[in-house]
């Protein structure tokens, strides 16, 4: 694929360093509070660079200063020119050889990633099988090395800038960022083909050059598919977070590498196309993202997309190994279909996928109809059956304001995924919803003040412990206002209020607890 030059944007540049900067001028140690998502929120054009600068950043806090990697003057036969990248795996130099004269980028593999012997020596058996890979498409492999304790490979060096370089300062057509990844997948097809998986492909990961070719670069976590080898430790997690695919994350040995290669390059096409990376947040939150959410649907991002890619997309990125494209060349035709302005092949899906895929895009719109559409015909029967003598049109009128109200706050979500505001005030809206309900149920109410733990212990999915906090505050505030304002014996006893309350506390303070304890436990075992 042949396209404009590109041009050096070095006020982009600039703004990237200068927000990169504030992300590493945190004090993690002093500060462990400090909030990632406040940065995306202010910029989330730079989410992926944030992101892995933040992770690396609050690794090295941890270490003592003695145990950071120095800028070496030279290593085996290079000397070191400069340093180009760093990031979660090691730290990239453009270098020289000295008896060929040749410029590299050389690229050292942190020890503490590479513990032991075995595992250094499965890298160097990857590596070298990666070197002799020969594409257009893939950077070349010199040579593969140790010296001491760090084991480094070296790649040639190509300038130009990555796709999250290129994209955070470039706006990329549709058309062009689907011909990018088309010619991607003829690169990936050949190193499948080759038993060669990449297992970490991601913006950064991509180099468009001087004539606007993608080339794949950075083979750290390659893998001979055809060898039962892995370098992943028992209870880790290796890749990049948001482009990881779902079965990566069980980290289990009999993960399909080439299906996860398709899973990743299909959340390449998908931040090429809206801008973003499939899932935003903390690692742990983009983990269970993963697992568990169908990313926004890119169209409702980028108005230039429709829907066919969007399917394309959403294929690629199926949670099922088996409903993705089976081979990258599958991917790849699909994509010169579209391009072309021919029909795809991707399958219609059935009613209960379609559904499920729903649940997993907007869970909290699709839980709240479920809920309410549940709660209406039961008010109708109470009310046909003569079993009830509150205000029926009241009721209904308050469930309907509340699922179409549900619409605008999904999408207010969706659009500031990385914040936590919109999904507190939605929690609000539904206290206040809640509360109004029960006060014009008639007595006695209190079996219907189940609805408020019900919230506190919903709340709880999100594994956000300000989510829980706020819940619980929002809900004892809605019952102190239910038992001072309606006539009500069952909720008059202060003795039955100081329980109730006691006991939305101890439900709230045991969850919040626990949402910590899991992130603490978690968190650190993701490389």
């Amino acid at each position: 694929m042949k396209s404009t030059p590109i041009n050096t944007d070095s006020e982009s540049e600039r703004e990237l360093n200068q927000v990169l900067a504030e992300v590493l001028a945190i004090d993690t140690v002093r500060n462990p509070n400090a909030s990632l998502e406040t940065i995306l929120k202010k910029y989330p054009q730079w989410a992926e660079p944030i992101t892995e600068s933040w992770d690396m950043h609050q690794q090295l806090s941890q270490c003592k200063a003695s145990s950071r990697l120095p800028v070496p003057s030279q290593i085996g036969n290079y000397e070191i020119l400069a340093e180009l990248d760093r990031g979660g795996m090691g730290v990239v130099y453009k270098a020289r050889h000295k008896e060929l004269d040749r410029i590299v980028a050389l690229k050292v593999i942190r020890s503490g990633e590479l513990a032991d012997i075995d595992e250094i020596a499965r890298f160097r058996r990857e590596a070298e099988a990666a070197a002799k890979l020969a594409h257009p498409g893939i950077i070349p492999i010199y040579e593969v090395g140790q010296e001491a304790h760090l084991v480094y490979y070296t790649m040639a060096y190509v300038k130009g800038k990555s796709l999250a370089a290129y994209h955070g300062a470039n706006r990329i057509p549709p058309k062009a960022a689907a011909l990018i990844v088309r010619s991607l997948t003829q690169a990936f097809a050949y190193a499948h083909a080759q038993g060669i998986a990449h297992r970490d492909i991601k913006p950064s990961n991509i180099l468009l050059d001087e004539h606007g070719n993608p080339i794949l670069i950075d083979f750290g976590l390659a893998k001979m598919t055809h060898i039962p080898s892995d370098l992943t430790h028992s209870g880790s997690t290796l890749g990049t977070p948001a482009y990881m695919a779902p079965e990566q994350i069980q980290t289990t040995k009999n993960v399909d590498a080439l299906a996860s290669d398709i899973y990743s390059l299909g959340g390449v096409l998908y931040f090429l196309l809206s801008g973003r990376a499939p899932f935003a947040g903390t690692t742990f939150d983009i983990l269970l993202q993963a697992k568990d959410r169908e990313p926004t649907p890119p169209s409702r991002c980028n108005h230039e997309v429709d829907r066919e890619l969007d399917a394309i997309c959403a294929r690629a990125m199926e949670k099922n190994p088996n409903q993705r494209y089976q081979s990258m060349g599958e991917f790849g035709d699909d994509l010169g279909r579209w391009i072309e302005g021919r029909a795809i092949q991707t399958p219609t899906k059935s009613f209960s996928m379609r559904c499920l895929r729903w649940w997993r895009q907007e869970p909290g719109l699709v839980a709240h109809v479920l809920a309410i559409a549940a709660v209406i015909p039961i008010v109708i029967i109470s009310h046909y059956l003569d079993e009830s003598n509150s205000n029926q049109t009241i009721q209904l009128l308050l469930l309907s304001s509340w699922m179409v109200l549900c619409l605008p706050l999904q999408g207010w979500v969706l659009r500031q995924i990385e914040s936590w505001i919109p999904a507190v005030t939605w929690g609000i809206i539904d206290v206040l919803f809640v509360t109004a309900i029960i006060a014009n149920a008639e007595a006695p109410r209190s079996l219907l003040l189940i609805a408020y733990p019900l919230m506190v212990a919903a709340s709880a999915l999100f594994y956000r412990t300000i989510y829980v906090a706020m819940m619980t505050i929002a809900c004892a505030i809605g019952f102190i206002v239910l038992a001072y304002t309606v006539n009500d014996p069952s909720m008059a006893r202060r003795d039955f209020q100081l329980i109730y309350l006691t006991s939305i506390s101890v439900l709230g303070l045991t969850l919040t607890s626990m949402i910590s304890r899991i992130r603490n436990v978690f968190s650190p075992r993701i490389h």
